[in-house]
């Protein structure tokens, strides 16, 4: 008997899968694989894929990256960001390899990535677990208005695990001549995901952190602190940069691996004896970086967000001898709302830039800030985090 059997016999609702594809040919494939055990709908391009999406309301998108007009990361704008549809699982299908396209997509809400080509078992593998995720969330919601008296409670709670995350950022930062260290965290008054840290490792060495773990709550909370934890056990211990990464990846699938949570980061060792910093970045929002009053190119994550895949965690490293500085901040800090549009990842950029090679980025009064550059204040509704680092040597003019 077949699953679909048992959803019809049970008076269930078939799940939806929306297929879409500029290839006829992948679309039926899909479909003929796809179509015993699930209600399956197509669409060739992006557009038709949101007037699909609006009639049949799928669980699962398998969506296409490349497609004329519309392309896939449109898509999942439109639909995470304008329809606001947060729950609806989408399942990137695509020929392109590139971790930064990886992350990319990952990034801007798809939650989950195979590349083509992929095996038939792994496909349906990754449907029914996003198929078990949209389940088990309607589960949720459904004993979740059961239980509305009880909210005020919880919320108490939600809002004491935010009260207990301030302790665990940092109060006491490195003293190191020439050192100017500036935070930034405004939760949005939720239990949060986002952790920033920066400590010492030996005299003129220290480890910078920022992290932001998907989603909000008790267990986002529970994650970063767990991240937290593990960073600081292997910074007392003196252990590498790149073995404690691959080691907490490891604890996080081991923890989240089945889950919908992951974790982006940007971690770096900064030895200002010698003039170097090595670094990796998971699937994070890009660093920006002034080299010797030089501006570099961002530095993009080359490896996806922890907690999906098992990842190289390789350094990278760039070198400096009279100054540097450096700034991190999680997506809170461009993803809000202009009027009917939204601000986005490259204007901050380039307004964060601009700021840097000013000498003007004043992480206190940011909002006043990105008022004057865009003409709109902005209203931050998630968890903002900002980091600069400014350092100038002894010799530097």
């Amino acid at each position: 008997m077949s699953e679909s059997d048992l959803d019809v016999k049970s008076g269930e609702e078939i799940p939806k899968i929306l297929v879409v594809d500029d290839s006829a040919t992948m679309r039926n494939f899909l479909t003929r694989v796809l179509e015993d055990d699930y209600d399956v709908e197509t669409a060739s391009d992006g557009v038709e894929c949101i007037t699909q999406y609006m009639k049949v309301r799928p669980s699962v998108i398998l969506l296409d990256l490349l497609m004329p007009g519309m392309d896939g990361f449109d898509v999942i704008e439109k639909v995470r960001n304008v329809i606001n549809d947060q729950e609806v699982i989408i399942i990137v299908l695509t020929g392109q390899d590139e971790q930064e396209i990886k992350a990319r997509a990952l990034n801007s809400g798809a939650n989950d990535y195979l590349t083509k080509p992929f095996h038939v078992v792994e496909l349906k593998a990754r449907v029914g677990v996003a198929i078990r995720q949209v389940m088990l969330t309607r589960e949720l919601q459904a004993a979740n208005s059961s239980l509305q008296r009880a909210y005020d409670i919880i919320d108490d709670e939600v809002k004491l695990v935010a009260r207990l995350q301030d302790k665990l950022l940092p109060t006491v930062v490195p003293v190191i001549d020439g050192l100017d260290i500036k935070s930034m965290y405004r939760p949005s008054g939720r239990a949060s995901g986002d952790y920033y840290d920066v400590f010492g490792l030996e005299e003129g060495v220290v480890r910078v952190i920022m992290a932001d773990v998907s989603g909000h709550g008790p267990q986002a909370a529970f994650i970063m602190a767990i991240v937290r934890t593990l960073f600081k056990a292997d910074g007392e211990n003196h252990n590498d940069l790149a073995d404690s990464l691959g080691q907490i990846n490891e604890h996080l699938l081991d923890l989240i691996g089945k889950d919908s949570y992951f974790v982006t980061l940007f971690a770096a060792d900064i030895d200002f004896n010698q003039g170097v910093m090595k670094y990796m970045s998971a699937g994070h929002c890009p660093a920006l970086v002034m080299l010797d009053g030089k501006m570099s190119d961002p530095l993009v994550a080359e490896v996806p967000p922890l907690g999906f895949f098992p990842v190289d965690s390789v350094l990278s490293e760039c070198r400096f001898s009279s100054s540097l500085r450096l700034f991190l901040f999680t997506d809170g800090c461009y993803e809000w709302r202009m009027n009917d549009d939204f601000f986005s990842l490259e204007p901050f950029v380039e307004i964060a830039e601009g700021l840097m090679l000013d000498n003007s980025l004043h992480l206190d009064s940011i909002e006043d800030i990105l008022e004057e550059k865009t003409g709109f204040r902005p209203v931050f509704d998630d968890d903002v985090t900002a980091l600069s680092i400014d350092w100038v040597g002894s010799t530097a003019s």
